[in-house]
């Protein structure tokens, strides 16, 4: 009888183990873009082979004739910059112990660094290695400003440690959690805004990007003037990837799907799209998957602005549905690209919370959407 127990025992053990060692890819992440957290585990060759093709949304002549299936589901999101981009200039302790800064009045927050001496920069390490090989010699740093290129001598400061440093903080990728929001075929748009630098606002010049399955494991509430989130599970493995990312502006992220999206997530009715003139105040839903499957939620529409600078806050409307109340109390990080549906017609995507009332945000119209991401 012991020697049975001692071998059940064993098995037991041998499960849990074979169980840890396949989550150690898992990553749990929280709000909607977080970009604190570097996912390893991402190939991103295998992502930008992906098997989709290319996107084809445009500028709608008439939108109503379009379909699409509304989705409502939690994503991972995870793109690269096209370079490296400044967040700031800093300063050096140099080898004789004086303070250096060689980038001030030269690097500006929100530049990004592609080129060093004729060499590509493609990620923090890249740029790393390039300058502390040049062994002190000024270098010549080539940086994408306000699309603009533009060439800049710069020199090295070699430090107490014997290396050499430029004196910037950096940055090459943002990874967090969104809501997808529709499906058309072989593409799809999420978000309704865009992936911003969360330390200095500006839109995210991507090179590459992918999204993911997610699973939901919690809701954070929100409190006080922090809004809530959306807490999930991120597998960043290639044979996780659904979609590639190819379009990131204030209107949302946009891209196709690969072979790995399950179609059966979704709803098998088409639903057609209304232009920004259908909107209108007064009851709609929104769609959305916080209880793990897509559910129709009530929400009331207060305001419409149909004024183009008013972008991804078009739409102002409060969370009515006592069940989603009694879930998240309103809206939360994490549900950027919630479907919202009026009349039986997908209209557009939550994008924002008030800090000072969760239940009440703003959203987009699905006609800004779906306009051609350059």
């Amino acid at each position: 009888m012991k020697k049975v127990k001692k071998e059940t025992y064993r098995a037991l053990l041998l499960l849990v183990l074979i169980f840890v060692l396949s989550v150690l890819n898992i990553v749990i992440k929280d709000f909607y873009i977080d970009d604190n957290t570097n996912p390893l585990q991402i190939d991103v060759e295998d992502v930008s082979r992906a098997n989709a093709d290319n996107v084809r949304y445009e500028n709608p002549a008439d939108i109503s004739k379009k379909s699409v299936k509304p989705s409502g589901l939690p994503i991972g999101i995870y793109v690269k910059t096209e370079g490296v981009m400044v967040v700031d200039t800093g300063v050096v302790t140099g080898y004789d112990g004086r303070l250096y800064s060689p980038c001030k009045d030269i690097l500006y927050s929100g530049d990004y660094v592609v080129e060093i001496d004729g060499e590509k920069i493609q990620d923090k390490k890249s740029l790393v290695e390039a300058v502390d090989s040049s062994d002190g010699k000024t270098i010549d740093v080539v940086v994408i400003r306000d699309n603009n290129k533009m060439n800049f001598e710069i020199e090295p400061v070699k430090t107490e440690e014997g290396n050499y440093k430029l004196g910037l903080w950096v940055k090459d990728d943002i990874s967090g959690i969104g809501t997808l929001t529709f499906v058309d075929e072989d593409s799809f748009g999420a978000l309704g805004h865009s992936i911003n630098d969360n330390d200095t606002g500006i839109i995210f010049k991507i090179s590459d990007g992918a999204i993911y399955n997610t699973n939901l494991i919690n809701i954070v509430k929100p409190e006080g003037n922090n809004p809530g989130r959306l807490e999930g599970i991120i597998d960043y493995s290639s044979t996780n990837v659904i979609g590639r990312i190819t379009g990131n502006t204030e209107y949302g992220i946009s891209g196709f799907l690969t072979q790995n999206f399950d179609y059966s997530s979704l709803s098998d009715d088409w639903m057609s799209m209304a232009s920004k003139e259908d909107v209108n105040i007064g009851p709609a839903y929104i769609l959305s998957a916080v209880r793990g499957t897509p559910e129709y939620y009530e929400v009331n529409i207060t305001n419409v602005n149909y004024d183009r600078k008013y972008g991804n806050k078009s739409i102002e409307l409060e969370i009515t549905d006592p069940r989603l109340i009694n879930i998240t109390d309103g809206i939360v990080q994490g549900m950027s690209g919630t479907p919202i549906i009026q009349n039986n017609r997908l209209i557009g995507a939550i994008t924002h919370v008030f800090l000072n009332d969760s239940t009440k945000g703003y959203g987009i119209f699905i006609e800004y959407m779906l306009e051609k991401n350059d």
